[in-house]
């Protein structure tokens, strides 16, 4: 069972929180029919995940066996054989559909999420060769779960969201090439073919215009007289200050050996309780100026 929910990667489902963004942003959430609608929203989104992630562990067993973490994920240290997994993916994704159609979930969100997957096998195909078009893929994920999580409850998408979401996510994965480069030094090019082109000075440069640009957006957005009058709060400014320490401090670890020099955004999330704390007050502030 352990190796079954370590091949879908379950503790990456995380990620698809941001499906939960337009809910709580939207004022939604205390609404028990959209809450639900999401959740299932989630289940579908993370299964469809799922198949992406067996599919990609599938194309690069090989070089994930050269990476000191993933080379003990299920394919590469041949706990599920290869051919396995790949009928494992397409009962997820099986599954995924079945549910979709079985909780009569809006078109658009089939559509959100059909491109998604279409895109990401892509990814695990072809744009994962492309440098710097690789992680602005990765990043272009995360806006799409964004839409996602609009589209299920059927809230427009405000720019500002999709910004933030953006650029955020382009601020982790950045972080994540550069501690790739550190830990796995030479054999960095043989476990992932672009980071021959990127070195760490070049990718420090990368985050921190990345991170400014996601201060910014989000202070912006906080301050934003028409976002002000939509969720009935002037004081969305005092958020910001968990964001400005979450930046801070992954920018932090990416420059230390803490964690040793992991810079993976979800595994970093299980096991810095500094994030977790952080994370847990920025939700608790913006429920509460949202909210209460």
């Amino acid at each position: 069972m352990k190796a079954l929910v370590d091949l879908m990667r379950v503790k990456s489902w995380v990620k698809n929180g941001f499906l939960f963004l337009p809910l709580v942003f939207s004022l939604n959430l205390m609404q028990v029919s959209l809450v639900v609608q999401s959740f299932l929203a989630f289940v579908v989104f993370s299964l469809s995940c799922s198949f992406i992630y067996i599919i990609n562990d599938w194309a690069d067993a090989e070089k994930d066996a050269l990476h000191p973490r993933k080379k003990n994920r299920p394919i590469p240290s041949g706990r599920i054989p290869k051919n396995q997994a790949l009928l494992i993916a397409l009962i997820l994704l099986a599954l995924a559909v079945g549910l979709y159609f079985a909780a009569h979930l809006p078109l658009a969100f089939g559509a959100i999420t059909l491109v998604y997957i279409v895109l990401n096998l892509a990814y695990s195909f072809i744009l994962k060769s492309i440098n710097i078009i690789e992680f602005f893929v990765v990043a272009i994920n995360f806006v799409f779960r964004v839409l996602a999580g609009c589209y299920v409850i059927a809230v427009n998408p405000t720019s500002w969201i999709l910004v933030v979401s953006f650029f955020l996510a382009l601020f982790l994965i950045l972080i994540k090439r550069k501690s790739e480069l550190v830990v796995l030094k030479d054999q960095a090019k043989d476990h992932r073919k672009v980071l021959q082109h990127y070195t760490v000075a070049l990718l420090d440069k990368f985050i921190f215009i990345v991170a400014t640009i996601t201060v910014m957006a989000y202070l912006l957005y906080t301050m934003d007289t028409k976002v002000q009058a939509a969720l009935h709060t002037d004081k969305m400014l005092y958020t910001s200050l968990f964001v400005v320490l979450g930046i801070f401090r992954f920018i932090q670890l990416s420059q230390s050996q803490e964690f040793e020099g992991e810079g993976d955004p979800t595994t970093l999330l299980f096991k810095d309780r500094f994030t977790q704390i952080n994370l847990l007050l920025w939700t608790a502030s913006l429920i509460a100026l949202l909210y209460v």
